[in-house]
């Protein structure tokens, strides 16, 4: 068994068993005459690496997956993600992706998987700067700066606020958020900004504007995550 911040060029040699819940799960989607399912699994450290199986055996994978269950994957190999058959396909920018096998075995856990809340470690806000736009990361960092709660102008009249967030460093990013997540952390909205209180954005976007990130419906923000603001 490995976790997936064990992983390092030394894995690729070998077939081995990973446990982890599917976090999202793409469409089924067709390059160069080949179909491929696309996913985006989590450990139990809080840890994402995307997962592909391409062939005949993807829509087996398709039919049994399902987002937010937790799965025991027997036999699979890791790749480094610089080897990328289907281009602009990997969007979390880690080293490594999992490649699902027609042989890989998924099994239900033997044991009660508990996935941890937040990552065992975060990016400096310097290599998401350099992230590619629509690729995605998990930040954190001390909330310096909350605005005014407004609506887009559109009919749809959606709710969205930005706060800025700083680093050990002193380095700040711009995370926009839009709902569902101001309606779910309305109350600390209106105090972060002068109690000075740590967030957890997961799953951000990379926005166009320089060291900005956005929420999409499978962002996650946490206030007072408790964790260590250790980075990788």
């Amino acid at each position: 068994w490995v976790e997936f911040h064990e992983v390092e060029l030394e894995h690729i040699f070998w077939r081995w068993d990973v446990n982890a819940m599917v976090f999202w799960k793409g469409n089924i989607r067709e390059y160069g005459g080949q179909e491929y399912l696309h996913v985006i699994l989590v450990d139990e450290q809080g840890t994402k690496m995307e997962a592909v199986a391409c062939g005949d055996h993807h829509m087996m994978f398709n039919n049994v997956l399902i987002e937010g269950e937790t799965y025991d994957f027997l036999g699979v190999y890791f790749t480094p993600t610089y080897v990328d058959p289907i281009p602009n396909m990997y969007r979390l920018c880690e080293y490594y992706a999992v490649i699902l096998l027609p042989n890989t075995v998924i099994k239900t856990p033997q044991r009660p998987i508990w996935i941890s809340e937040c990552p065992r470690a975060f990016r400096e806000f310097e290599d998401v700067y350099r992230q590619p736009v629509d690729t995605f990361a998990d930040v954190i960092g001390v909330v310096v700066y909350a605005s005014e709660i407004q609506d887009r102008g559109d009919f749809r009249r959606r709710p969205n606020g930005h706060v800025v967030i700083m680093n050990q460093r002193k380095n700040f990013i711009i995370i926009h958020v839009n709902d569902p997540h101001l309606q779910c952390h309305i109350w600390e909205w209106h105090r972060t900004a002068y109690q000075f209180k740590t967030l957890a954005a997961l799953h951000v976007k990379i926005s166009t504007m320089q060291g900005g990130v956005t929420t999409t419906d499978y962002s996650q923000i946490i206030f007072l995550p408790y964790v260590l603001m250790r980075t990788i």
